[in-house]
């Protein structure tokens, strides 16, 4: 099955990852029948994502840690069925990100449930620039009517209805904002912001980059998994908001890195 050389290799880490999950192991000789590639290049992978913390290798292959401290996750839900997931407590999210957001501001956001939660809640600010990745966000967007709103562009990711490649990412560049506000697959003490998506993994990193402070919205169920591809440590960010059914001391954990942790 010729895998290989159609994908992108962190796809290919993916569906490895994916393997792992079911089977519980992976060998080099039939990942290297399975994608059509060198086995060297399977090493190379299996290297990788033994860095990233995510395996063990083994001889001819690699193994999950035994017990692992941190669940790990692989895919993720789409669109319509992740806003009826944690529905309560991602608008309590909403409503708490809303306090951190001044008349005026310009604002970059992501097309994340919980990010939706946030943008349904933005009519209350006056004088806001918005610019967004999401098309998904954008008639929620359009009922703020003193509102400028910004469309990065670039390629639309169908399931996720949001603006992907690099036009969107260019347009990003263009802008200083006061506030970056993105939802996360994953937070980690130890391994940090993660996501499972490789096409919106450097939009979120592009968006921490650019703007003057960056705000995590994330439900507690995101807390203590790792994702395939990193976005940043928690001090990169300055605020996390989650809800309440965060463990008191993981939050402390955190706090400690110097990032705020606001429970909602």
């Amino acid at each position: 099955m010729d895998h290989g050389n159609k994908i992108f290799r962190e796809e290919r880490l993916q569906i490895i990852l994916e393997k792992l999950v079911q089977e519980r192991k992976v060998v080099v000789k039939e990942l290297v029948e399975y994608f059509n590639v060198s086995p060297s290049l399977i090493r190379m992978d299996l290297t990788e994502l033994e860095k990233r913390g995510l395996i063990l290798r083994t001889h001819g292959g690699a193994i999950l840690p035994e017990d692992p401290k941190e669940d790990l996750i692989v895919e993720k839900k789409y669109l319509e069925l992740r806003e009826e997931t944690n529905a309560e407590a991602k608008a309590k999210i909403g409503l708490a990100t809303i306090e951190l957001i001044n008349d005026g501001d310009s604002i970059v956001i992501d097309g994340g449930s919980t990010a939706f939660a946030v943008a349904k809640n933005l009519k209350t600010k006056r004088g806001l620039t918005i610019i967004t990745t999401s098309i998904h966000l954008l008639p929620v967007l359009l009922e703020i009517t003193d509102a400028k709103i910004y469309l990065t562009g670039g390629l639309i990711h169908r399931e996720m209805e949001d603006l992907i490649g690099d036009i969107s990412l260019d347009s990003i560049g263009r802008f200083a904002p006061d506030v970056a506000i993105l939802g996360i697959d994953g937070i980690s003490i130890s391994k940090g912001l993660t996501t499972t998506e490789p096409t919106i993994a450097p939009l979120k990193k592009k968006m921490i980059a650019v703007s003057k402070k960056a705000i995590v919205v994330a439900d507690s169920t995101k807390f203590g998994k790792v994702c395939l591809l990193h976005i940043g440590m928690i001090k990169d960010v300055d605020t996390i908001v989650t809800d309440s059914n965060v463990a008191l001391e993981y939050a402390e954990q955190i706090r400690k890195l110097g990032t705020s942790v606001i429970l909602a």
